[in-house]
C-alpha cells in the first residue's frame, strides 16, 4: 500500500504537519551558524563560539527527551508552545546579554527547544494507514536535510540586519513554526495512551531501545565527519568556497535518497535494510578515504556518501516505534535524536583533530569504520525483533 511521496503529501494533514514542522525545526540548522557569525561580530574568537554552540547542544540533547516526555504525559501543545517561547526568548536576548551570562542563556535555549521531530513522528501512525507510515518516515528523513540547507541560507540573510540577525531569526521562525504544527488538528486532538505501568527510565528500561541507540550515536559519529573534512579537502584543493556546495552535495544525496526509499518502505524488511542502509554508508565513506583530487569525483562520492542515511533512519525511525514501551513513543524518538546528536559532535571533533594533523583521509577512515561498528551493534538489536509492533 506504498504511495508516491507526492501523493502521500497530498493526503489529509500530511503536507502541513510536514511542512510545519519543518519551519519549526530551521532553527536546528540556523542557531549554530549564526552563533558563531554573531560571536565573530562581536570582537570574541571561535572558541568563544564553539562554547556556546556545545552549550547550545547540550541543552538540545538533555531537554528534548525532558520535554517529550511531558508530551507523553499531557500532549503536545502546551510543552511545544511553552518551549518555543521560552527558546525563542533566549535566543532574542543572546546578542544583547553580558557575556558572563551567554553560556546560560544559551543552555537554556537548547533546554527548551521544542522537540518538533519526535512529535511529529508520534503523529504519523494517527493520520496514516500502518503501512504508509514506513513511507512518510522514508519523507521526514529526507526533508530533514532541508533544514541544514535553508536554515544557514536565512541566516545569512538575516545578518544583514546586523550581528544577532540571524539569532533573532531564529527565534522567530521556530516560534511561528510551533505554532502552525500545534495548530494542526492532528497535534491539537493526539491523546498520549493511557497505561498504569509507567516507569521512571521511560523508554531507556527497554534494552534492546538503548542497544539501538548505541548503533544511532555510532552513526551519528559518521555524519560528523563531513562537516569538518569536506572544508579541509577544499582548503587543501585550494579553494575553501568548494566546502558549502559540497556539503550540499551531501545533504543533496540523502534528499535523493529519501524520497527514492520512500515508495519502497512500506514493502520492505527494516530489520534488514537497516543493516544494508549502514553497509552503503561504510562503502561511501570508504570511497571518500582515497579522498580524489578531482572535484567532479569527489562532487559523485559525496553525494553517494549521503544516499544511505535516510535509508538508515527510516529503518531506525520504524523499530523505535515497535520497541518503545507503550506511552513512551515521543521520549523514545527524543532519545535517538539526543544519540544522533552526540555521535556527530563526536566525529566532527575527531574530523578536526584529524584534518588539522592533515590526514582528511584518516577522518573518512573513522567515518567508515564508526558505521562498520554501527552495523554490528544493530545487527544484535534486529535479530529477534518481530515485524510488527506488538501492540
Amino acid at each position: 500500500m506504498g504511495v508516491h511521496p507526492v501523493d502521500l503529501l497530498r493526503r489529509p494533514q500530511v503536507g502541513r504537519l510536514l511542512v510545519s514542522a519543518l519551519v519549526g525545526r530551521l532553527p536546528n540548522g540556523m542557531v549554530p551558524l549564526a552563533l558563531v557569525l554573531f560571536t565573530r561580530d562581536s570582537g570574541s574568537g571561535y572558541g568563544r563560539a564553539g562554547l556556546l554552540t556545545a552549550a547550545y547542544s547540550l541543552g538540545c540533547c538533555l531537554g528534548g527527551p525532558a520535554l517529550s516526555r511531558a508530551m507523553d504525559l499531557r500532549g503536545q501543545r502546551v510543552p511545544l508552545v511553552l518551549g518555543a517561547v521560552v527558546s525563542s526568548l533566549a535566543l532574542a536576548l543572546l546578542p544583547v546579554t553580558p557575556t558572563a551570562l551567554g553560556l546560560a542563556v544559551a543552555l537554556v535555549a537548547g533546554l527548551t527547544t521544542p522537540p518538533l521531530e519526535p512529535a511529529l513522528r508520534t503523529l504519523w501512525p494517527s493520520v496514516l494507514h500502518p503501512r504508509q507510515v514506513p513511507a512518510a518516515f522514508a519523507l521526514d528523513a529526507a526533508a530533514q536535510e532541508l533544514v541544514f540547507v535553508l536554515g544557514p541560507l536565512v541566516v545569512l540573510l538575516a545578518q544583514l540586519a546586523g550581528a544577532g540577525g540571524g539569532l533573532v531569526a531564529a527565534a522567530v521562525v521556530g516560534l511561528a513554526g510551533t505554532a502552525w504544527f500545534t495548530s494542526t488538528r492532528a497535534s491539537r486532538g493526539w491523546t498520549p495512551p493511557v497505561h498504569e505501568d509507567r516507569h521512571w527510565l521511560g523508554p531507556l528500561r527497554s534494552h534492546r531501545l538503548v542497544v539501538l541507540y548505541a548503533a544511532v550515536l555510532l552513526v551519528g559519529l559518521t555524519i560528523g565527519v563531513p562537516a569538518v573534512a569536506l572544508v579541509a579537502w577544499a582548503e587543501q584543493a585550494g579553494d575553501r568556497g568548494l566546502a558549502p556546495w559540497l556539503v550540499a552535495a551531501n545533504a543533496l544525496g540523502a534528499l535523493a535518497g529519501g524520497v527514492g526509499y520512500s515508495p519502497r518502505a512500506p514493502h520492505r524488511d527494516a530489520r534488514r535494510d537497516l543493516l544494508l542502509g549502514v553497509g552503503v554508508l561504510v562503502l561511501t565513506y570508504a570511497a571518500l578515504a582515497l579522498v580524489p583530487r578531482s572535484l567532479p569525483l569527489m562532487a559523485v562520492l559525496t553525494v553517494a556518501s549521503g544516499v544511505g542515511l535516510p535509508v538508515v533512519l527510516t529503518c531506525v525511525f520504524q523499530l523505535v516505534d515497535r520497541l518503545a514501551p507503550r506511552g513512551t513513543t515521543t521520549e523514545a524518538f527524543a532519545w535517538l535524536i539526543s544519540a544522533f546528536l552526540v555521535g556527530s559532535s563526536v566525529g566532527a571533533a575527531a574530523a578536526g583533530s584529524l584534518s588539522d594533523a592533515g590526514r582528511i583521509a584518516g577522518a573518512f577512515l573513522v567515518a567508515a569504520a564508526s558505521s562498520a561498528l554501527a552495523g554490528v551493534v544493530a545487527a544484535g538489536v534486529v535479530r529477534g525483533v518481530a515485524a510488527p509492533r506488538a501492540d
